[in-house]
Order: C-alpha cells, then structure tokens, then sequence
C-alpha cells in the first residue's frame, strides 16, 4: 500500500472493465470510478456505455472492429451436440443483405438500437447476444466465405451493397478467401491474434458481445476539474463522452484534457498559497484505511472477494447490457443495494494480506455497480428511451426489429426522447445509497465550418 501527500490530483484509470463479465477490457481494469465516489465525487452519464462484438476474457480480448469483419468470414455457432448452425441465416433474408452488414460491423461496430431495425447491422449483434443466451459459442472462419441464407443463393462478391463492393474494390480486397481479404487489408490483423494463441489462418475465432468502453464518468467541467478541490478527470474515467461516441473521439479527449487540466493546475497554483497539511486529518484516514485492510485479511467471517466480483460481473452482464427492462434493472438494483448492505454488515473476506489491494477494488465496484444501476433505474423509470448503449425492452415500445425466421417482438424497444438529450444525469453518495440529479446540456455555441486554408493566414497575422 502506497501513502501519496499532494496538492493536485489527475484521476486517469480508465473505465471500469471489470464492472462486466462479458467485457473486453484486459483483466484488472477497475477504473477509478469508486474511488471518486467514495472521495463524495459525482459521476454523470453513467447509463452510457458501448457494446460489440469481440474475443472473450478466456482467450485474448479485442474488439473485432474494422478488416475482421469487412472481410466478410463465415459466421457460425456451435451447440453442445457439436452441430455448426448458420445462425444469421434466420434473420437476414438474403445472402447479400447477411454478408453486407457484417461487413458494415467494421465501421458501426458499436450496437445501437436503431441499427437492429430493417435488417441493420445491429441485427447481427442480437443474433449473437441470443446465440450466447441459449449457451452457444460463436465463430468467425477466415477460410470459408460465409454459408448461404437461401438454397441456390452463394456468397458471391459480385453480390453485395454498393458501399461494401466500392470498398473491397478501393482495398483491391476482392481475393477468393476472407483470410486473403484480410491477408490483403491488414496482415498485423492475423499477427496479433498469432501472438496470443490463435491462428485464424488454420482455426476459426471465438467470439461474443462484449462491454467496450464507458462512455460516462466522473462529472467534470471544461478545464477536467471534478466537485473535490484539487482533483481533475481525464480520459475513460472522465464523463466527457457522449451517447455515440467515435472510436478516436476518446484519445482525442485524453490528449486535449491532458493539457488543459496541467494548464488549469498552474493557474490554480499561481492563486493560492500553499499551506501544510494537517497532520490529524492524514494520521486518522491513514488509521481508519490500515484498519480496513487488516479487517480483510484478519476475518474468519465475510463474504469473499471472488463471490462479490461474480455476483456483481453476472448481474451487470445480464441485467444491464444491450437489453434492459424495466423490471429486471429495479430488481438488479434491489440485489445491487442488498450485496453493499451485506459488505458493510459483514466485511469482505481475502485469504492473504497479499490480496487485501483486490478487496478494497471490490468494495469499489460494488459502489460503481449500484451507482449504474441507480441511474440506468431512475433513467427508465422517468421514460427514458433507447439510446447508444442498451435497447430499453417494452411491450409499450414503438420500435420492434424484425427476422426472416423469428419473432422478435420481446425486444420491442422505447425510441430516445428528445428530452433526454437536454439533460444529463449526475449521481452522488447519499446515505447508504446514491441520488441522481438531472443537470441541463449546457449548448456549446454553434461553430460555423471554416476552410484551413482560408483562415491560416489571417490566424496568424492577427497573433502576431
């Protein structure tokens, strides 16, 4: 355990990838979101997260955006007899309509509830998180183009949208093969997955819906600075994202508040004097946390850390994923605030001091867990519709996707409301439990487009 004295503070953890057990996030992703929150910290937009397609936890995960997919594989599932099914071929009612929207999982690789209307490629992330629910794994052959949908209906690249040919076209990526599409685009593709164990150009690839990225976090101002003096947020732990945000909008994020939160630092330090700390105040924070720590390590009783992270891992994975209900988020938060009760009753439980670090992270997540939950709740319950990261399921809904095979009308779905993109929702401690509290967009103003080339020249004459 490590005591560090400062004046400033940059939380920059990353996002909380440990919240989910169907995550792609590399193991030991906790994030900082719960030591915010136990700082007295704010989060907001914490209902937004992102969701794809991608290799699980077990093996290497990473997101199968881009060429994995513009390659066009064969996509199958595997059930426990053994049986390989073309399982997209119940819900896209042509081989072109199946094979150019797997395609387009390169560039819209993020689910989004719109894009599982008229056969999107949303469509194609259902049918995998169904494959999932009913207990089949999921693959992705590079030496097979993909299975027809009809009899008599082959793959054929010269059978596919405009968009998708004129690009294979662009790439000169019109080989026989999906591994030589993809051999063609982007041999590092293969390399990686080499590196970690799997071959994709001698065996298929597993694959799974997957949390992504957290697209809220901790409630920030224009200069990062959060509700505690002296702490700023950037990056993934940062709340700065937005509902749909592109892939590159997050490095640009760290980048720009990177500097703008070491900008704010000077100027906070050029206005105030620097005073001593007090000594009594650090010697009890110091007491009361080495008296947690060996309470972990030292109790015969207490839940132990390993069943918290699986309760809490299945509870987010199943009840606050792509599809939520109303219903099962209330009960998820009901269990959600039972498992913090418990943890505060009864402690948690390690069996070496060597593990103590892991129980203060899960005391975290169990926080960050029912924060979620609190605000996905209030969220719903206010009428809250669909939106970037999760289909919110009703019978009431006005959106229902459709299959060639299937009868999808449980995943009928509430439209976004335009209310909802005027506020965003800010969550605090409060009690033993969190409040949330709806705060109004701020409206940047409207910035008229300029051509670079046209307005060099005068930005400089006017700075110099």
């Amino acid at each position: 355990m490590v005591f560090i004295a400062c004046e400033d503070m940059v939380i920059a953890t990353g996002g909380p990838g440990e919240l989910y057990r169907d995550s792609v996030y590399p193991h030991h992703c906790h994030g900082g979101l719960g030591l915010a929150l136990e700082a007295g910290i704010g989060l907001c937009n914490v209902t937004e997260s992102q969701f794809g397609i991608g290799t699980p936890r077990t093996t290497f995960p990473w997101n199968l955006s881009g060429t994995y997919v513009q390659v066009m594989p064969r996509v199958y599932s595997v059930d426990e007899e053994g049986n390989e099914i073309n399982f997209l071929a119940n819900y896209y009612r042509t081989t072109r309509e199946m094979v150019s929207n797997t395609f387009r999982k390169g560039y819209q690789w993020p689910y989004h509830s719109t894009r599982m209307l008229d056969y999107g490629s949303s469509l194609f992330d259902l049918a995998v998180y169904m494959e999932g629910k009913a207990g089949r794994k999921v693959y992705l052959d590079f030496l097979r183009n993909p299975d027809p949908v009809n009899e008599g209906e082959a793959f054929s690249l010269d059978d596919l949208d405009p968009d998708v040919r004129m690009y294979l076209e662009n790439n000169d990526a019109l080989q026989d093969l999906p591994i030589d599409r993809l051999r063609r685009m982007n041999p590092l593709a293969i390399e990686l997955y080499r590196m970690h164990g799997t071959d994709v150009a001698r065996e298929p690839l597993e694959f799974a819906m997957n949390n992504q990225h957290m697209n809220g976090g901790i409630l920030i101002d224009d200069w990062g600075k959060t509700s505690l003096a002296g702490c700023y947020a950037i990056g993934e732990a940062a709340g700065s994202h937005g509902v749909t945000r592109p892939g590159g909008a997050a490095l640009n994020s760290g980048q720009v508040f990177g500097k703008r939160v070491a900008v704010a630092i000077k100027r906070s330090r050029l206005n105030r004097e620097s005073c001593a700390p007090d000594d009594s105040v650090i010697k009890n924070s110091l007491q009361t946390c080495l008296s947690e720590a060996e309470a972990f390590s030292d109790k015969a009783s207490g839940t132990p850390v390993d069943a918290v992270k699986k309760e809490i891992q299945a509870r987010m994975s199943e009840s606050a994923g792509i599809i939520c209900t109303a219903g099962g988020v209330k009960d998820a938060l009901k269990e959600a605030k039972a498992l913090r009760a418990q943890i505060a009753r009864d402690g948690l439980k390690v069996n070496s001091p060597a593990l103590v670090g892991s129980a203060f992270r899960w005391k975290h997540m169990a926080a960050v867990s029912e924060a979620v939950l609190t605000t996905l709740d209030h969220y719903i319950s206010h009428g809250g519709g669909s939106r970037g990261a999760r289909a919110i399921c009703s019978p009431d809904g006005t959106r229902c996707p459709e299959a060639r095979n299937l009868d999808l009308s449980e995943f009928r779905f509430i439209e976004e409301q335009e209310k909802d993109k005027e506020e965003k929702l800010v969550v605090t401690p409060d009690g033993d439990g969190f409040a949330v509290t709806p705060l109004p967009v701020r409206r940047s103003p409207e910035v008229k487009r300029e051509f670079f080339e046209k307005g060099w020249g005068p930005y400089l004459i006017k700075e110099g």
